[in-house]
């Protein structure tokens, strides 16, 4: 059974049964107010029943009592009486047995003989449903107690000289008679006739009382009957709620238990969890999909595993490509320069206001490759320039390009640096040095021209595709002319570059040089470095 139906039909039993158990409240409710109306009905019969026995019992003593003093006021009361009971004036509130008692010994006021409320007694009955058969009891008893009434009547008007006219009016005039009076209502015959009276009403009461027991009994039994099946309704609720809570905790709470288990332990990786919960229902469907996302998962993991490893080997090789690019662009340009074009900067230029050019060439390169054949003479140059890109970097300095033989540095550029001369200085003392002890080792001799010039420079990155950074300005035509003016094995300054580093080096003068478009100028030739302990400089080495 599923989820769905098995509430459908919980739901369902549960609102039948909530209905009916609202049906029987409504049917017991209206059962026991039935009941209440039947009681006071039969209260309200019976208390009318015992006003004609009380009428009859005080007009008997109010009757008794004038014939035998002749008060007014027991004729008065008893005509007051009579008149309550044909309903000529109205029932006085409260009008039981101890009613005439509390009138007669003055604690209450005597009937008000007010109209409001009035009505024969018969009238009274018949409002409150008496049958056929109990109310002509009721006329008997009336017509007895109208038959001892007249008796009582007689007597007290006996006592008055009043007797009757044969109309029933008492307008014939005479000597009282007592002994008429006494011996009418101390009679056997008055005494059979009231007890007769009593009789009747007890016949009439005693009807009423047996039609009302077995209604009340009738509406008893039905509401106990409604009783008993609402609590069997009760006890059917019960059950079904409890039966329903016992195959909710079977069929869902258990299973549901053993389901949570496996999703904790597949939330905590564990994608090899048994999912024991078989069935039909929502919950073993829900078991079932579960262990096919466990499946999924863990085939989509050991997929997600195998690409991880493969996007993991490509990033690496993507990586090692990205060093080798940087590595490259970093060989064709200076570090700084590569990292702003990656970074996206476009077009690179700047002015550099006092920088270093080093220029420098190979003697008779022409007639050495020559002999040297082209293998030879590039393994000659790769040899050369591994050196001075060492000594490069080791002094800080940028190299600019090479021209088959001709090897061009900066200092301070692109990184300003205010020592950028004397690096230059140290670069080119070291790389004649190493082209001196080559030279000794070397088959063919080589000598190498160097020129020196420091001034102001533009410098900017050239090309799209095949990029180069270069420097343009009279700096550069200055210091290449310086080189191509020197002598073998000679570093050619310029007289900016002495000025510079007077205080640090020692040059010799080179007397003066004629530079295209800039006339004669003075020369040096940079020789070494000063150290603390001047010693003699053989100038015929260098």
């Amino acid at each position: 059974m599923t989820v769905r139906i098995f509430f459908l039909i919980f739901f369902l039993i549960l609102t039948s049964l909530a209905g009916a158990n609202l049906l029987l409240g409504f049917l017991i409710n209206q059962n026991e107010t039935v009941r209440t109306q039947s009681q006071r009905r039969l209260a309200e019969i019976t208390l009318l029943s015992q006003d004609l026995v009380i009428s009859s019992q005080w007009a008997t003593r109010f009757a008794r009592g004038y014939v035998a003093t002749k008060d007014p006021k027991r004729m008065a009361y008893y005509t007051d009486l009579d008149m309550i009971l044909d309903g000529k004036i109205a029932r006085p509130k409260n009008y039981g047995i101890e009613y005439w008692d509390f009138v007669v010994a003055g604690f209450i006021p005597e009937p008000d003989l007010k109209k409001e409320g009035k009505g024969p007694l018969e009238d009274q009955f018949l409002k409150l449903d008496i049958t056929v058969e109990e109310f002509n009891q009721l006329k008997k008893a009336r017509e007895l107690y109208a038959k001892v009434s007249n008796t009582e009547k007689i007597a007290m008007h006996a006592v008055n000289g009043e007797f009757d006219d044969g109309t029933g009016a008492f307008a014939r005039r005479g000597k009282p008679d007592m002994a008429m009076a006494q011996r009418l209502i101390y009679s056997d015959d008055y005494n059979r006739e009231n007890g007769e009276l009593s009789k009747a009403v007890f016949e009439f009461d005693k009807m009423v009382r047996r039609r009302y027991t077995a209604r009340l009994d009738e509406e008893e039994a039905r509401g106990a009957q409604l009783v008993g099946f609402n609590t069997g309704l009760a006890a059917a609720l019960f059950s079904v709620v409890v039966a329903s809570a016992l195959f909710l905790r079977q069929k869902f709470a258990i299973r549901g238990r053993k389901l949570m288990a496996a999703v904790e332990a597949i939330s905590k990786g564990d994608l090899d969890t048994r999912i024991d919960v078989a069935g039909h229902d929502e919950i073993g469907g829900l078991g079932q999909a579960l262990g096919a996302m466990a499946h999924n998962l863990k085939c989509a993991f050991a997929a997600l595993e195998e690409k991880v490893k493969t996007s993991e080997q490509a990033a690496i090789e993507l990586n090692n490509e990205r060093i080798r690019s940087e590595k490259l662009l970093h060989n064709i340009l200076p570090a700084t320069i590569a990292q702003r074009l990656q970074g996206g900067e476009g077009i690179i230029a700047e002015v550099f206001p006092e920088v270093t050019v080093f220029f420098s060439d190979i003697v008779g390169f022409t007639e050495i490759s020559s002999k040297l054949g082209p293998h030879e003479t590039v393994s000659l140059l790769n040899t050369l320039y591994e050196e001075f890109d060492e000594l490069v970097e080791h002094y800080g300095i940028e190299k600019i390009k090479t021209i088959g033989d001709s090897y061009m540095v900066v200092g301070g550029v692109p990184n300003r640096n205010p020592l950028h001369c004397q690096h230059v200085a140290e670069f080119a003392l070291a790389a004649m040095t190493f082209v001196q002890q080559f030279s000794s080792t070397y088959p063919i001799p080589i000598r190498m021209r160097m020129g020196i010039h420091t001034g102001t420079v533009a410098a900017g990155v050239l090309g799209r595709k095949k990029f180069s950074y270069d420097l343009w300005g009279d700096v550069v035509n200055v210091a290449s002319r310086y080189e191509s003016s020197s002598i073998p094995d000679k570093i050619h300054v310029s007289e900016a570059v002495k000025v510079r580093l007077a205080d640090d080096f020692i040059f010799v003068d080179a007397g003066t040089v004629d530079l295209k478009g800039k006339g004669t100028v003075p020369s040096f030739y940079l020789v070494d470095r000063k150290t603390e302990t001047p010693g003699s400089i053989d100038f015929g080495k260098r």
